[in-house]
């Protein structure tokens, strides 16, 4: 028992012994990901997403060898189009939106570097909590009835970006590959998929009742700053 201690705590002063800071900044594009879409049991359900702008600033801190713990904070768009369709029949009923929303979001994150010394690749998972920036979302309700009866159809347009909800939460992991450009500086490439465990983008009473959790994926490159702490061994400097 005394020996696995031992072990444990020399162990832990290794790691310590390799402590080292990492400062990151990365831009790129991101999208949203819906799964259910094509023919459902009800009737249609379509998507039309679109790219947009996100990023992340992050600060890294080696815990253990491999190993880093830290946090980012991002910035993160979504730009899609819903479209549902189905029949009761005795028309078509229908819903559509258009939805626009941003968020700024903070992550704790836990990262695994590749490699017995360099570390050019690293692994991470990350959860995430964005909170509202900006919204801009329009629905529309509209019924087509078989029998063209003007008296049963309807058609309504209004703006629904009240509903966007104002806390988005996200759990999410990706891959990034480093590239030495100094002794401190490499520059990154960063992939990564997130997806919402529980909550929407919007409220369902104005999405027809689809709820709009989408996963997010998306692609970076960036700049990584790398400095250690005073008390390092010469190997690792």
């Amino acid at each position: 028992m005394k020996g696995k201690i031992l072990t444990l705590l020399l162990l832990v002063c290794a790691g310590s012994s390799f402590a080292q800071n990492r400062i990151g900044l990365e831009l790129g594009a991101g999208r949203p990901m819906f799964g259910n879409q094509g023919n459902t049991y009800a009737g249609t359900l379509d998507y039309n997403v679109r790219y947009t702008f996100t990023g992340d600033f992050y600060y890294m801190r080696r815990i253990a060898h491999h190993w880093y713990l830290g946090a980012n904070a991002g910035f993160e768009q979504y730009s899609f189009e819903m479209d549902q369709k189905h029949s009761n029949g005795l028309g078509i009923v229908a819903n559509n939106v258009v939805h626009k929303s941003s968020y700024v979001h903070i992550a704790p994150m836990l990262d695994l570097g590749v490699g017995r010394f360099r570390e050019y690749l690293h692994a991470y998972i990350f959860a995430s909590v964005g909170f509202r920036v900006a919204a801009d979302q329009t629905s529309r309700d509209y019924y087509t009835d078989f029998n063209n009866n003007p008296l049963n159809a309807y058609d309504s347009t209004y703006a629904s970006w009240f509903k966007v909800n104002n806390v988005a939460f996200r759990l999410g992991f990706g891959f990034k590959q480093h590239f030495p450009l100094t002794k401190r500086w490499q520059a990154t490439i960063n992939e990564s998929y997130s997806f919402m465990p529980a909550g929407d983008l919007s409220q369902p009473t104005v999405t027809g009742g689809v709820n709009l959790h989408p996963g997010y994926l998306a692609l970076t490159f960036g700049v990584m700053h790398k400095f250690k702490d005073h008390h390092l061994s010469e190997r690792d400097k």
